[in-house]
């Protein structure tokens, strides 16, 4: 263990913090250091004598949280001179909020933030839902023994990195290596002392779990995806309804009954066969395929846990994506589930761009396909991806091209004036070339001008073709005019029984 008995042997950490003293006498952070850590680094410089009282030095209260900090506003206006970090700042870089808040809705994330940029942060840790019993909290502060040395050797010192005490991480990101229990209690509430890192830590420690080769790779994804959040990445995942679009997913993948409702027992079960009851054990995951908090993730209730969430996207994503080299291609009937791009090629999409709206349908024998619908106009079918790239589908039929592909036939035609040279060039048949140079739409591409015609047929006959078109280019318009349509109906029928009645008309066996 590694004991310090003079401040000189923090080489360099000791003149950081007496450059510090000009407002509150605190060491600077180090990068991804939790803030409980600084103060207890500070203790460690100052080892006083009346333990209570230096503490409410800091924020006039006698312990610290080790995950977040009481009043981030008024700490941020002490150290302004030495840190010249914001409030926000020290929240977002030196706390645990990133992380548990990251799948928050707006407007509790905020109520989370203003708690704990106060000096009464109650209502902070409540309402980020960190009591959920699905997931449990390390029993110890945890360390990587190559930060250890690294920070020994350039510090003189180490302390408590984020990252490594995130629930459901077993490994360090930076280092690719299983993370090891201090001596220090996690839960500690530090009211007689705060546990510095460098008195808690020793290189002579081993990994407290086992791995197999399969857990390490898990592992390693479920790490760097909590890292990711703890930094504000924004994945995939993260959009204003997170439960629609894991439910979507989870249905496109076969875990429906039919085409819109959730088959969350059986959805459950894989996950759980997926990564396996062991290994969920080891990441401190309580979970049954009937588990109230797969439930409230899928369907968007209550506040749940961020492993849980990372759990189901890997799931969803069909899990070792580093291993991506030994994959086969992509098809619908697997259990795996992508984002694609779109094959147009003269869309001008850029790398990172995704189709937003695919569908799953089945053909008339049952068999699975995909429908893309892309903002640039191009529709098409596949059933799988191409070899060369797993995210690139191989489309089977398409049956819309859009505005940039016309464009580029009216290019190609005015340099050329020939119908077969278009179609060569473009690899399309020569009846596709010359719609797209006469800019003539199919049956299944919109066509704006048609719609309020279609909106007149439909209101006048009722007919079941300018139906279906309203329903595939203006869908919003159909359903709520049906739906008017329907009620009005009904309104009509129950207001005539009603004068019936009071005129007497009907009358008992009637």
């Amino acid at each position: 263990m590694w004991i310090r008995s003079r401040h000189w042997q923090r080489r360099g950490s000791l003149q950081n913090w007496m450059t510090d003293s000009m407002n509150l006498c605190l060491p600077r952070p180090y990068p991804d250091e939790l803030m409980y850590s600084v103060f207890a680094r500070h203790f460690a410089y100052l080892q006083p004598t009346v333990i209570s009282s230096a503490h409410r030095s800091i924020d006039d209260h006698k312990w610290f949280s080790m995950r977040y900090v009481r009043g981030a506003a008024g700490l941020a206006e002490k150290t302004r001179l030495t840190w010249g970090l914001s409030g926000l700042q020290i929240l977002d870089r030196h706390t645990l909020l990133p992380f548990n808040g990251a799948f928050l809705k707006p407007e509790v994330h905020l109520q989370c933030t203003e708690c704990f940029m106060t000096n009464n942060p109650h209502g902070g840790p409540t309402a980020l839902g960190m009591s959920n019993s699905s997931v449990s909290e390390p029993k110890f502060l945890r360390f990587c023994a190559s930060c250890l040395h690294e920070d020994i050797q350039g510090y003189g010192e180490t302390y408590w990195r984020r990252q490594h005490q995130l629930s459901g991480t077993l490994v360090c990101v930076r280092h690719d290596e299983l993370l090891r229990d201090s001596t220090a209690p996690f839960s500690q509430r530090a009211d007689a002392t705060t546990l510095d890192a460098t008195a808690h830590c020793s290189a002579a420690f081993g990994p407290g779990i086992t791995l197999s080769t399969n857990e390490v790779l898990l592992a390693r994804l479920i790490a760097k995806r909590s890292a990711a959040l703890l930094n504000g990445g924004v994945g995939i995942w993260l959009t204003s309804n997170t439960s629609s679009r894991y439910e979507r997913a989870a249905i496109e993948n076969g875990y429906g009954f039919g085409v819109t409702k959730l088959n969350t027992n059986k959805f459950g079960r894989d996950l759980l066969g997926f990564f396996g009851a062991t290994f969920l054990e080891k990441l401190g995951c309580r979970l049954s395929e009937r588990s109230s908090a797969l439930r409230h993730i899928l369907h968007g209730a209550g506040t749940n846990h961020p492993v849980i969430h990372i759990l189901v996207q890997l799931f969803l994503e069909g899990g070792l994506e580093s291993s991506r080299s030994g994959l086969k291609p992509q098809v619908v009937n697997g259990t795996t589930r992508q984002e694609w791009k779109c094959p147009n090629i003269y869309a001008g999409h850029d790398e990172g761009f995704r189709i937003p709206d695919i569908l799953l349908r089945r053909t008339k024998d049952g068999a699975k396909y995909y429908h893309a619908r892309c903002s640039c106009g191009f529709m098409f079918a596949f059933a799988g991806s191409r070899e060369d790239d797993l995210y690139m589908p191989l489309v089977l039929k398409t049956s819309g091209y859009g505005k940039a592909m016309e464009n580029e036939a009216r290019r190609l035609h005015k340099k050329k004036p020939s119908v077969k040279y278009v179609a060569e060039t473009m690899g399309v048949s020569h009846r596709v070339a010359d719609r797209l140079v006469k800019r003539e739409k199919s049956r299944n591409e919109l066509d704006a001008t048609r719609i309020p015609h279609l909106r007149a047929e439909w209101k006048e006959t009722k007919s079941r073709a300018a139906y279906q078109l309203l329903l595939r280019w203006d869908g919003d318009w159909i359903r709520r005019d049906k739906r008017t349509t329907k009620n009005t109906h009904r309104t009509n029928h129950f207001g005539g029984v009603r004068q019936s009645i009071r005129r007497g008309s009907l009358t008992n066996g009637a």
